[in-house]
């Protein structure tokens, strides 16, 4: 660690991140500045921020460079460990290395571990831990940067605390609103809560898909030499949809082929001086089995040559994203390049995410409401569900399932929008309070 002075223009830096936390008007505004603003002060590349939730254990709760986080994820879960362990260490700043790390976190976070890292343990006025800070880079923090570290862990602590300060006047507050008659109108608000039944449902992405589509793929490792189909076209049985770049494989046949002839001419050689040569009779059994090896070379070849021009195996629409995307592209064998599909057998794939997930079976009703037309909506039933959750293209984390359209026209393949899947009735209470409920489980580590 060297001792670099500390930069030119430092302390209007502090004094930015200062008003910067001082400006914040919620305590998700304070947790985003706490690891975005604070870049001019110690040039990281990630920085995460960590609070106490009602049981007492850390859970990830800003991320640098990132609108949400996902509580659920791997490396949150893993984050949440490494936090607990660093606050056991000495001092408010630690520098962290992976060779500190005891064993199980060094191999569980082996994808996540930085080079340095510099873990801040900000407190209030009054010692309470407020929350945990750490900012991780390739190249090492300076003496001075640990000394503005030990300050921003100061001023997080401060604003922190001063957040959760406000929690006591709020409770007053609600307990002045619940006086008198309104004491009595919200017990009555509250008792239809508990009994009125209500339906339970949950939102969730989903899109057009195919139903049962035929996978166009690479018959044998090799070159798209061109697409002869655009998205999304009409093509029917035998219609030529890609050819790859037939010059390896067809150089090839030529060579099998003069194998093939060699073989065979060594073979006839051998035939015509067996009757005289008891050496050239020992050979033949050797030089027929290698005539027969390059013969089923040169069938594979041409049947390969043949193989080069992939047609379409049924009728359909073809279904890729663009040809220009394949031309000149390497393709390994089995590699998909497009899907064929009756634009008519279509289903719909939702993504329920693993927050909102809710008890879904088969025969679950469905409405779907399409993004070009959002004020109808479409009928739907589940027909097959996950059984864990899958990440998504977004990243999150996701129950996939698959809903039949109910008699109505079929949208076109491709088309995204938002589903609302139904389940049993609950009542009304636990409709509201579900997720605030599943929230605080997670809050809590219960």
């Amino acid at each position: 660690m060297s001792d670099a002075p500390a930069p030119a223009g430092l302390p209007q830096a502090l004094l930015g991140f200062q008003r910067a936390l001082q400006r914040c008007r919620s305590p998700r505004e304070l947790h985003f500045a706490l690891v975005n603003d604070a870049l001019p002060l110690l040039h990281y590349d990630q920085a995460v921020l960590a609070m106490p939730g009602l049981g007492g254990s850390l859970r990830l709760t800003a991320v640098s460079g990132l609108a949400e986080v996902d509580v659920n994820a791997p490396f949150a879960q893993w984050f949440a460990r490494l936090a607990a362990w660093l606050l056991t260490q000495p001092g408010k700043v630690v520098a962290v290395t992976p060779a500190q790390l005891p064993v199980d976190l060094a191999e569980s976070g082996a994808d996540w571990i930085p080079a340095h890292a510099i873990a801040c343990k900000p407190a209030g006025p009054d010692g309470s831990a407020a929350g945990f800070l750490w900012f991780s880079r390739d190249t090492p923090f300076n003496a001075a940067e640990l000394a503005v570290a030990e300050w921003l862990a100061d001023a997080a602590g401060f604003a922190l605390w001063g957040w959760r300060s406000r929690r006591p006047a709020i409770a007053a507050q609600l307990k002045q609103f619940f006086a008198g008659k309104r004491a009595r109108y919200a017990l009555a608000a509250a008792v239809a809560v508990v009994v009125f039944p209500v339906r339970l449902s949950v939102l969730a992405p989903a899109e057009v898909t195919p139903l049962d589509p035929t996978p166009i793929t690479a018959p044998a490792d090799g070159v798209v030499q061109k697409v002869w189909v655009e998205p999304n076209q009409r093509v029917k049985t035998g219609d030529v949809l890609v050819t790859l770049d037939d010059t390896v494989t067809r150089n090839r046949l030529l060579v099998a082929k003069k194998s093939f002839e060699i073989a065979q001419a060594e073979l006839q050689r051998a035939t015509g001086k067996a009757f005289g040569d008891d050496q050239s009779k020992s050979e033949l059994q050797i030089l027929d089995a290698r005539a027969r090896e390059k013969a089923a070379d040169v069938s594979y070849l041409t049947e390969l040559l043949g193989r080069i021009r992939m047609t379409a195996p049924r009728d359909g629409i073809a279904i890729f994203a663009d040809p220009l995307d394949w031309l000149g592209k390497p393709v390994q064998t089995g590699e998909r390049i497009m899907l064929l599909s009756d634009p008519a057998a279509v289903e719909l794939t939702l993504y329920v995410p693993a927050d909102d997930a809710i008890e879904l079976d088969a025969g679950t009703a469905v409405r779907m409401f399409l993004n070009v037309s959002p004020l109808s909506s479409l009928a739907a039933t589940v027909t097959q569900t996950s059984y864990e959750a899958a990440q998504t293209a977004d990243g999150t984390l996701a129950y996939v399932l698959k809903a039949r359209l109910d008699g109505s026209t079929p949208p076109r393949i491709g088309l995204k929008g938002t589903a609302k899947l139904y389940a049993g009735f609950v009542p009304l209470s636990y409709y509201v309070l579900r997720k605030p409920l599943a929230w605080l489980r997670r809050a809590s580590g219960l």
